[in-house]
């Protein structure tokens, strides 16, 4: 009988896809013996499968949303380090620089939330520290509502982070890398059995970064250790361990320029940095992973994960309060000091399998999960300083004295959630899932403000929130859909009568395709979303009283394409048309929303490599963006349209050494990246760097 190619290339992607999460699971209902799938057979830039916006594996054309997969290999390929490096090549994401190191992503409006191996966060990603992106074998973008696994958060998607597990094969990888502004990195990876049967394995990662900026005197250093362990108790059990340390230290953090006063942008060179050489900023990130998976013979699974994270966070600084006078240069200084002891608990049960219903086949999750998060804070205001020349910093004095008050915030949610694909017929998959949240929010006083007792300020119990799509499998790589999802955010704000207001409720309609071509080599999916954010507290005349009367909405366009068209080509890119407006506002109704998101955004990447090159590669890429006006003012402070284009030149000298020599913003376009007020926030691109890179491997 002839074989086919393309039907046998679609099984190893689908049995490849299924090992990156169940690999330890994957045994037959009948005793046959073991066999261990090599996950390098997925494309790496045409991703099969993810697990965002689920628990378990699916076809990527059978998520009904937009969704984005970082493989390993694309995140080495594009000298993707951190979650900033990775969000500015992801469709449809908006990047806003913040401190210097821990940047905010946005998506359809809103922050996104986070997820780790699919157990939700309950806390936005922005402005928080996150790994390195060593540690994680591939990254998952969703865009849009996740409220059935993610409970009560922002409707404009989920970042969910698959770490590395303790690998079947021995290796080892190194990459030295050293660039502009005296970047220097170190990155090592390790794994393997440490036993004779394979039944224990380990992966152990450790990376170091001493580095400055474009702009004068701040200066990063940053180390993360990551170890896991992965042990088959039985033949269908495995525990899994994993635990993550990172710290980073910032001398002389930046938040961007000022504004004249009058509204205008400052026009002073990028490097110049308006903040005293005192300020700093110090994270300390530690978090252990637990996980006990266990396959039954009928084709169901139970797994059952918990996290703990614990983060230290400090920082002291002087920075511009006000406007800058024109004439003399000079803007108010404030100064501050503050302390977070940040601890969080989540645990994460569910099982998954088929079921046999009126003769055809479906599938079901379920499943119930917990999330605590504790956030003690001390801070120190200290007395401002008037009439300082932006361009002296240093005249600013460091205060001295200990903090002067605090406060506790703690946010409990718990929930439980079904997700269930039935076969309606041959060419149509029913889609459904819902969550019923309990969630609250409880703030206090700590030292060395007067202690009290926690105190509820917001309170939801068994909020629900739905999910249904429509999946028609019009060829057996090639799906149509239509999908509608919902998503809850608690409100802390009160009406007349002292009640909390209820919940937003945010829901969405996206109507798309999503095919895959050419033998698995090549992804493509095209969406048009149409969403709104209702129950919004709007402010009345009278003082602290509020009114759930505001809506948003928000509708757009994406297109995503990725692969690999011809044998020495891979390629990925993505188009995002966006739009935001107020849909109910007493005075804003029409007016754009999102200020901080471009209408139009475009993301280009590729890397080619022929043979007849003998081992040299190139790569290069383009991100274009249109205007932002950010909290700027239209004509007076807002970045025009402009692109930024990034290439790589690298030579492999045999199958285990590589040079590559990457150069960011080859153009050196001088541009905003992000517009802010009049105080801070004004920051300028990354001009050109370079970045040269040797990774060896064994």
């Amino acid at each position: 009988m002839k074989k086919n190619p393309g039907a046998m290339r679609h099984a190893a992607l689908r049995l490849s896809a299924m090992s990156l999460a169940l690999a330890p699971l994957c045994a037959a209902a009948q005793e046959l013996p073991r066999v261990v799938v090599n996950a390098s057979l997925d494309e790496p830039y045409a991703p099969s499968h993810a697990t965002v916006g689920g628990k378990t594996p699916q076809r990527l054309v059978d998520i009904p949303q937009s969704a984005t997969v970082f493989s390993a290999e694309r995140i080495r390929d594009q000298n993707l380090f951190t979650l900033g490096d990775l969000m500015q090549q992801a469709p449809g994401v908006s990047v806003m620089p913040f401190d210097g190191a821990n940047p905010d992503f946005r998506a359809r409006g809103y922050s996104m939330e986070l997820s780790y191996d699919g157990i939700p966060a309950s806390q936005a990603g922005s402005g928080q520290q996150e790994f390195e992106l060593a540690v994680y074998e591939r990254v998952e973008v969703l865009r849009g509502p996740s409220g059935v696994t993610a409970g009560a958060g922002q409707p404009g998607g989920v970042i969910n982070f698959v770490r590395k597990r303790g690998s079947h094969d021995r290796q080892l990888s190194a990459t030295l890398s050293a660039g502009s502004y005296d970047n220097r990195r170190l990155e090592l990876d390790a794994g393997g059995p440490l036993n004779a049967a394979g039944t224990v394995r380990a992966r152990a990662v450790g990376t170091f970064q001493d580095r400055d900026y474009f702009h004068d005197t701040t200066h990063d250093r940053k180390w993360l250790g990551y170890l896991a362990l992965d042990a088959d108790l039985a033949r269908h059990t495995t525990l899994s361990a994993a635990f993550t340390r990172q710290v980073d230290d910032l001398d002389s953090t930046t938040m961007g320029l000022p504004a004249w006063s009058d509204g205008a942008f400052i026009d002073a060179p990028r490097e110049t940095h308006v903040y005293p050489s005192w300020n700093r900023m110090s994270w300390a990130t530690s978090q252990a992973e637990l996980e006990l998976a266990h396959q039954l013979t009928s084709g169901w699974a139970i797994r059952a994960r918990a996290v703990r994270r614990n983060v230290d966070k400090f920082y002291k600084d002087g920075y511009p309060s006000t406007g800058v006078d024109r004439a003399t240069n000079t803007a108010t200084y404030a100064r501050r000091m503050a302390g977070l002891d940040f601890e969080r608990e989540a645990a994460d049960l569910f099982a998954s399998g088929p079921f046999s219903l009126f003769g055809r086949r479906h599938s079901l999750t379920v499943g119930y999960n917990f999330d605590r998060r504790v956030a003690d804070n001390q801070s120190a205001t200290y007395a401002a300083v008037p009439n300082v020349d932006i361009f002296d910093p240093d005249s600013v004095p460091e205060p001295t004295g200990d903090f002067a008050r605090g406060s506790a915030n703690r946010v409990t949610q718990s929930g439980a959630y079904a997700q269930a694909r039935i076969s309606v017929s041959d060419p149509f998959t029913l889609a459904l899932g819902a969550r019923s949240t309990n969630y609250r929010n409880d703030s206090r006083n700590i030292a060395p403000t007067s202690e009290t007792d926690f105190v509820a300020t917001t309170r939801e119990r068994g909020e629900v929130t739905p999910s249904a799509a429509l999946l028609w499998h019009i060829a057996p790589e090639v799906n149509a859909y239509v999908s509608y999802a919902d998503i809850f955010f608690p409100q802390a704000q009160m009406d007349a009568q002292r009640r909390t207001l209820d919940p937003r409720v945010g829901s969405q309609v996206e109507l798309g395709a999503k095919g895959v071509f050419m033998d698995g080599r090549l992804n493509a999916s095209a969406a048009v979303f149409n969403a709104r954010d209702r129950n919004r507290a709007l402010a009345t005349d009278v003082i602290d009283v509020y009114v759930p009367a505001g809506e948003v909405k928000v509708r757009g366009v994406e297109f995503e394409i990725g692969g690999r068209p011809l044998p020495e080509l891979n390629l990925t890119a993505g188009y995002t048309f966006l739009r935001t407006e107020y849909g109910a506002h007493p005075t804003l109704e029409g007016t754009q929303w999102s200020t901080f998101e471009p209408k139009h955004s475009l993301k280009l990447y590729a890397r080619w490599q022929p043979a007849w090159m003998r081992g040299l590669f190139v790569g290069g890429g383009v991100t274009a963006s249109s205007a932002l006006l950010g909290t700027g003012v239209p004509g007076l402070r807002e970045q025009g349209g402009y692109a930024v284009a990034n290439a790589q030149l690298g030579y492999a000298l045999d199958r285990r050494l590589a040079v590559t020599l990457a150069v960011n913003n080859v153009f050196d376009r001088t541009y905003w990246a992000r517009v802010g007020g009049l105080n801070t926030y004004n920051i300028y691109g990354d001009p050109r760097s370079v970045l040269l890179s040797v990774r060896g491997s064994y």
